[in-house]
């Protein structure tokens, strides 16, 4: 599972890296729309507006749940991995012979993986959402410019 999650994050954090850098190399062209929408007017802009927005926020909830579940799955390979090496132990919980302890430390490995997971998520979650407000917002500051009156 945390390989199914780790591709996915990854997938959808260079999707977004891939969709902002395309954003800002089409400036000119957005600008262009966005000019065309707010001639439409009022149902235009807020339907444009939308639209940008959800096409901003994609992948978002998948970040948001592998922030999450990325630790927890981790754990749950942790603690899988610590009753397999209870149980090689055997009854009497003795090493057995000529056993190295470095391979027993291997069980922490899926946590460590779970918790670089939620690390890459939230981070690229909280910088598309931090990029997101920035744009949407910059556009509706640039509306309310715009709707204010000219001083002579």
């Amino acid at each position: 599972m945390l390989l199914l999650l780790s591709i996915a994050v990854v997938t959808v954090s260079f999707d977004r890296a891939r969709y902002w850098l395309q954003w800002w190399r089409q400036r000119r062209l957005r600008q262009n729309r966005w000019e065309q929408v707010v001639a439409g007017g009022p149902d235009a802009i807020e339907t444009q507006l939308l639209d940008w927005d959800a096409q901003m926020a994609f992948g978002e909830p998948l970040l948001q749940a592998a922030g999450v579940l990325g630790p927890l799955l981790g754990l749950i390979g942790t603690v899988v991995g610590l009753m397999r090496v209870l149980a090689s132990l055997g009854p009497q919980l003795v090493l057995p012979a000529g056993a190295n302890l470095n391979n027993y430390g291997q069980v922490l490995l899926s946590t460590a993986l779970g918790l670089i997971i939620s690390l890459i998520a939230t981070s690229s979650l909280f910088a598309n959402q931090g990029i997101r407000h920035w744009q949407v917002d910059g556009l509706r500051r640039r509306l309310r410019q715009r709707a204010q009156p000219t001083k002579p």
